[in-house]
């Protein structure tokens, strides 16, 4: 049994019921709190659940899709803020021991520099890098501003698209539990390709950053 069925297992009549008593300021809220703890309350989960109790019309599409978004791009930059003041002093104290050099972090800095905008927008349509990619960006002394920007243009799509399934779903658990299973094994197939391919890079000598 995986992560999110495990979760999904929980997502009942009671849990919806929660749900609509916290109203939208709960929905604001726990939109922040998917960024800031990656994903520990998943978007994924999250927005169908508000999607269906927008069907049963306890909830209004447009305003609660706003609340959740403006929620998330809170926890975004919460996210980004931890990073930016504890992430490089961390990474430069252990990242050693992760092929994480202080040579690197350098070549980290100018690609986010170079291209951060694209990284974190297009970043946000990849189930695993948009859990983690605010923590690279702040790491990388990517400015604020614009971080925001394109995290919330690049978290639309994606949020549209979840709540409607919830509309179109209602409360077929099963559908979601099918879906999420064969999702999150594609996450963990990219993420482990990214982890053999930078380690490889890095033994190599062919660093990921050298390239920017």
């Amino acid at each position: 049994m995986n992560f999110f069925t495990l979760i999904l297992k929980g997502i009942g009549s009671e849990s919806l019921e929660l749900l609509s008593r916290l109203g939208y300021g709960g929905a604001f809220v726990l939109g922040a709190l998917d960024r800031i703890t990656i994903s520990l309350i998943p978007t994924e989960i999250l927005l169908p659940a508000y999607g269906f109790l927008v069907s049963t019309g306890k909830m209004e599409y447009w305003l609660t899709f706003w609340i959740i978004s403006f929620g998330a791009v809170l926890g975004e930059l919460v996210l980004f803020w931890i990073s930016v003041k504890l992430g490089r002093e961390v990474v430069e104290r252990w990242g050693r021991y992760f092929f994480v050099s202080k040579h690197e972090l350098q070549h980290l800095d100018r690609l986010f520099a170079k291209h951060g905008t694209k990284i974190v927008f297009w970043g946000r349509f990849l189930p695993v890098a948009r859990a983690i990619v605010a923590i690279p960006a702040g790491i990388g002394g990517m400015n604020w501003k614009p971080f925001a920007a394109y995290s919330f243009l690049g978290m639309l799509p994606y949020n549209f698209l979840f709540m409607y399934l919830g509309t179109k779903a209602g409360e077929n658990l099963e559908f979601f539990r099918q879906y999420f299973s064969v999702l999150e094994k594609i996450a963990y197939v990219i993420l482990i390709i990214a982890i053999v391919w930078y380690v490889y890079r890095h033994l190599s000598k062919k660093h990921l950053t050298h390239n920017g």
